[in-house]
């Protein structure tokens, strides 16, 4: 079970160096009728693009911050983040 803990939380900090290092897209100031871009708000990765007038909630994490939230394993990947920082 630590090698899996391990292993999601080296993931996680990949994902943060990764997201870090493009350029996100603020829904906010595109055109009206735009699609709207959502990204993770532990890791910072894209996760959904939907259009302007989407009938339900867009996803507020990706799957695998959901799986660590779940595990209760992120406060630890967050921690590690901010080491390799």
């Amino acid at each position: 079970m630590e090698e899996q803990k391990s292993h999601a939380c080296k993931q996680f900090v990949r994902r943060r160096q990764y997201s870090a290092q493009i350029q996100k897209i603020d829904s906010y100031g595109l055109h009206a009728g735009s699609p709207i871009y959502f990204y993770c708000q532990d890791c910072g990765t894209p996760i959904e693009v939907l259009p302007e007038m989407q009938s339900f909630n867009p996803y507020t994490n990706c799957s695998q911050c959901k799986g660590l939230s779940e595990n209760d394993w992120m406060n630890d990947a967050k921690k590690m983040a901010e080491i390799d920082e």
